[in-house]
């Protein structure tokens, strides 16, 4: 159950997130416009905005942000390890919630729908550093993008991986469903990406270096199967490659895929070297059944 405070507004008019600042002074005043913006403080029992100007005797209800999470922590995790652990993200879930707020107050994640971090945040495994910035994530996948993900137990590993990742000593495996049939076997698409004026990120010859390789796996009915390895960790990058050559993800709605029930791109694989002790490491997460569900409706005759 949540944590509910009322209050009975006394005394002159006055905005509704600057009396409610003023009542809970642990919480940053945009923290707080969310809070009411998402229906957690209410007038009268009635839903209003930020900028309500409060009268004398009307009640105020603030539902605190609490931990609770659908999805059991325990379900999703491979690896449990002293410094970090492994998890299989499933698709249609945010790693983090969309407003920059919940950085400097973690407990926000509770406060809108569930992501990864409030999966983490509501049961955190044995050893989890509480004070991790961004609860320990040292990488990301897109809200649709299933598959293996790592995230740091202590301050020091999580520091030390996100430097790995940043000198491209992670390698990772995806596995794709292509729209078309990629003709050439294997190959390496080396094409700088960019934000364009609208916000959209594409290739472009102003924007960073990206490169990935590639190696297809089948080929039937119009499309192909294909495996890809990041050497470079742009935003959409994956995506933006495949539909730059030609064949774009199965389900990609923004770079005009065929429709699927989701994105049809999968996090396979991640290996790397522990940073602290130098073991070799390798975490795989099997191919979800919804996404071989959808390779087998697209290529049946």
């Amino acid at each position: 159950m949540a944590d509910k405070k009322t209050i009975v507004f006394e005394g002159y008019s006055k905005r509704l997130d600057i009396f409610v600042s003023d009542e809970l002074e642990n919480l940053s005043r945009s923290l707080v416009q969310k809070l009411i913006k998402d229906g957690h403080v209410t007038v009268n029992g009635k839903k209003v905005k930020p900028s309500w100007p409060l009268t004398a005797g009307e009640t105020v209800e603030i539902e605190l942000p609490t931990a609770h999470s659908q999805t059991k922590l325990k379900d999703l995790i491979i690896h449990d390890g002293k410094d970090f652990f492994a998890l299989i993200k499933p698709a249609g879930m945010l790693v983090h919630p969309q407003s920059p707020v919940w950085e400097e107050h973690p407990e926000t994640v509770f406060s809108s729908e569930e992501t990864l971090v409030s999966v983490i945040l509501a049961n955190p495994p044995k050893g989890f550093d509480k004070e991790m910035p961004r609860a320990g994530l040292v990488h990301r996948l897109d809200r649709e993008t299933s598959g293996v993900m790592i995230v740091a137990k202590t301050q020091e590993f999580q520091a030390e991986m996100i430097a790995a990742f940043a000198a491209r000593k992670v390698h990772k495996t995806y596995h794709a469903i292509a729209c078309g049939l990629v003709p050439d076997d294997e190959g390496t698409i080396d094409v700088p990406i960019g934000r364009v004026a609208g916000g959209k990120i594409k290739a472009s010859d102003v924007g960073r270096e990206a490169v990935t390789d590639y190696k297809v796996l089948e080929r039937k009915n119009g499309f192909t199967y294909i495996e890809l390895y990041p050497r470079t960790g742009r935003t959409n990058q994956l995506r933006v490659h495949l539909n730059w050559l030609g064949y774009p993800v199965l389900g990609d709605w923004l770079y005009e895929g065929a429709t699927a029930d989701r994105l049809m791109l999968h996090a396979r694989r991640i290996e790397f070297a522990h940073p602290l002790t130098g073991k070799k490491l390798k975490f795989e997460a099997p191919v979800p059944a919804d996404f071989l569900a959808a390779w087998e409706r697209v290529t049946k005759k």
